[in-house]
């Protein structure tokens, strides 16, 4: 009988098998984690090129079955496409907007709608050597003169002369400083009121919170719902992301109070660079959370699920109470403009949104219109630069151009040219070449579209020469290229 080996341990297949297991493991954890996630990233709604989370349908000025109608014609139209402000603004705000433009623009229901399928149209058949500028504006930013992004990309394209009008709560503080550092005001002006507001899961048994306790939650001093009245479970208090409006009223509730650090989740980046980025974690409808946003996004487009909203100081957020003023925590809707921009048509929409009608469509989208229309508009960022005087001087003409900024630092500037018939306000750009910006070379876009000129700054002799003629109205009158400007000093 032969002895019977002992069987060989398979050291190297039962390593493989160990590591296989962990890999296995490792990536469900992996995906578990990023499943768990998802929960937090929002609604996860892809629609309106990622700006949204918000299905829109019914609220454009196309497809317009959910976007309040007067009953009558409005008192202010705007008749010629040319002539419409461009509008952007926040997500809640969007109805009204659309509502707005529905009303005083004329025909813009076909206008977006051919601009719409143009768009599409563009993005369908695109090729790579090919680029439709208007299109592509129209295509990613969802409209063509009713646009829409959201709150912090609108003020951004604001500052930038993009659009005319943004309908949103007031700027970040982030957003102020690009305006001073871009040498723009945005001012801002109630058009209406709204409540904002906090709220948990529908049965939580907690009711009201007062506005001390609201801000130790959000600076983490009280952790747990036992300490204001409900049951011992951790307060899960979650936040909104930097420049948001929702962000932007908390930081304005908080005052001096500081927000704890938000809760963040990691999530995958789809783009060029991949990776994990890390994401401020939103609203989930987990037991012990609170979350707080403006109360017609909450309600009027039922953004959120089996929530209820609280009474802050034991007032309930109702429309009465945010009409009265009885609820302390008010926002103002305003619409937010360059203090630069002096387009007509801009301040008669303004005019006509304070009007009966404009405050109509306001109230029936869902807000609370204002008690007292006449309102003053706020400078949210005040300019502070240096204005810089030039005076004509080869030419037979009585001509001074005002430079506001530092040309020499080859930043973004304003002007003025002043002649003994006109005078032109509008922006000075730096020119560029291959994406690349060229020394002292600038040319001057007037804000009404009227004029466009090309210049160059003489460092030594401090001297600015008019160039290349770019585009000059007709019957304006200012100098021709080749005239100089010398700088005056006192």
């Amino acid at each position: 009988m032969s002895e019977t080996k002992p069987k060989k341990k398979h050291y190297v297949r039962n390593t493989i098998l160990i590591l296989i297991v962990l890999i296995l493991a490792v990536t469900a954890m992996s995906r578990a984690k990023q499943e768990d996630n998802q929960k937090y990233l929002g609604h996860g709604f892809d629609y309106m090129n990622g700006y949204s989370s918000t299905d829109f349908t019914g609220y454009h000025v196309y497809d317009s079955e959910k976007l309040y109608k007067l009953d009558h014609e409005a008192s202010f139209v705007i008749e010629n496409e040319e002539d419409m402000p461009i509008l952007d603004g926040a997500e809640a705000c969007y109805p009204v907007y659309s509502a707005l433009a529905l009303s005083a623009y004329r025909n813009i229901d076909q206008i977006e709608k051919e601009w719409h399928d143009r768009a599409e149209e563009w993005w369908n058949a695109r090729e790579l050597d090919e680029y439709d500028e208007e299109s592509a504006d129209a295509y990613f930013y969802n409209g063509h003169i009713v646009t829409f992004t959201n709150s912090s990309d609108a003020y951004y394209r604001l500052v930038n002369r993009k659009v005319d009008m943004v309908f949103a709560a007031r700027p970040s503080l982030a957003q102020k400083q690009y305006a001073s550092e871009c040498n723009e005001e945005i001012m801002t002006t109630p058009i209406g009121k709204e409540a904002f507001v906090f709220f948990t899961e529908a049965d939580n048994p907690v009711d009201n919170l007062t506005s001390d306790q609201i801000r130790a939650i959000y600076h983490g001093d009280i952790t747990n719902w036992k300490e204001v009245g409900g049951k011992n479970r951790k307060i899960v208090a979650f936040q909104r992301p930097e420049n948001s409006g929702s962000q932007v009223m908390m930081n304005y509730f908080m005052g001096d109070v500081p927000l704890a650090d938000p809760k963040k989740v990691e999530i995958m980046n789809i783009g060029p660079m991949g990776g994990i980025v890390e994401r401020v974690a939103e609203y989930n409808d987990e037991a012990g959370a609170l979350g707080y946003t403006f109360r017609y996004f909450l309600e009027g487009m039922n953004q959120e699920k089996n929530v209820k909203m609280l009474a802050v100081d034991g007032v309930y957020p109702s429309v009465e109470n945010i009409r009265s003023g009885k609820y302390p925590v008010i926002a103002s809707l305003v619409c937010a403009t360059l203090a630069s921009n002096e387009k007509q048509s801009v301040k008669d929409m303004m005019n006509y949104i304070l009007s009966d009608d404009g405050q109509e469509i306001i109230e029936k989208t869902g807000y609370a219109p204002l008690s007292d229309r006449n309102v003053t508009p706020t400078k949210e960022n005040e300019l502070i630069y240096d204005e810089i005087e030039f005076v004509l001087t080869n030419i037979n003409m009585n001509a001074h151009l005002f430079i506001y900024g530092d040309l020499e630092g080859q930043m973004p500037h304003r002007f003025i040219l002043k002649t003994d018939l006109d005078e032109i306000k509008g922006s000075v750009n730096q020119q560029y070449s291959d994406g690349k910006l060229i020394d002292d070379q600038y040319y001057i876009f007037s804000d009404d579209g009227s004029y466009e000129q090309d210049l160059i700054y003489d460092r030594e002799t401090k001297t600015i020469t008019f160039i290349n003629e770019t585009y000059k109205r007709d019957d304006l009158i200012v100098p021709d290229p080749g005239a100089i400007f010398e700088l005056v000093t006192e």
